[in-house]
């Protein structure tokens, strides 16, 4: 029964895509490499550049993209979700849909703190819903002491309405956190950060169901 539900589940999160985009998408799921299947999270990764890989998480949850957005701008619990998060904050909005935000992560001894500085933005359309993030210019914040800078900065968030009712939401990210992190340990933390945050998104999601959004609606 176990093994099935699992079956189910891998199903639910590759078909809804795959119908949608076609061979492009089968061809890109060949380069990903699984990396965990529990606690209905996949956790993928592939080679990237440098000796580090990219990261994708999957999850279904029922959500509205409103929900979503609301738990990604409340800046106050970032920490309480997103791995290795102690700070976050919005410098400057854009736009409805743009911000430049400063983040900080804390790391275990003997590593040091990193912190990054993106530009984010989002979109809705008759696909779903997409957030993409990268890299802002750096002078939008000092470099801090006890801090490394992390560069080269690509994620997205990805949300498709499934026909149960219910959200896959998908993660893909890479970035170097730079220093002096064998990078045999940074895609091991990158992998195992991936899930811790995936399994906090499942319990902190909930809570922002029964709040509007002021200007994303499904």
């Amino acid at each position: 029964m176990f093994n099935l539900a699992r079956h189910v589940f891998r199903i639910l999160c590759f078909y809804p895509l795959l119908i949608h985009t076609g061979n492009a998408y089968a061809q890109d799921s060949l380069d990903w490499i699984l990396e965990s299947d529990s606690d209905d999270i996949l956790i993928h990764s592939r080679p990237h550049k440098e000796g580090l890989v990219e990261i994708r998480a999957r999850t279904i949850i029922a959500t509205s993209y409103g929900a979503f957005m609301l738990l990604l701008e409340d800046t106050d619990n970032v920490p309480n979700w997103i791995d290795n998060v102690e700070h976050s904050r919005v410098l400057e909005k854009l736009s409805q849909r743009e911000n430049i935000v400063y983040t900080q992560f804390s790391a275990p001894w003997p590593a040091s703190n990193r912190d990054m500085v993106t530009y984010s933005s989002y979109r809705k359309d008759e696909m779903g819903f997409t957030l993409t993030i990268k890299d802002a210019k750096q002078d939008m914040m000092p470099e801090q002491r006890g801090y490394i800078r992390i560069h080269s900065v690509s994620a997205s968030w990805s949300l498709r309405k499934l026909t149960n009712g219910k959200t896959l939401i998908e993660y893909t990210a890479f970035a170097n956190p730079g220093g002096a992190l064998p990078n045999w340990l940074i895609n091991r933390l990158a992998k195992q950060s991936a899930k811790k945050t995936f399994l906090k998104l499942r319990q902190q999601l909930p809570k922002y169901q029964d709040l509007s959004h002021p200007s994303l609606k499904d």
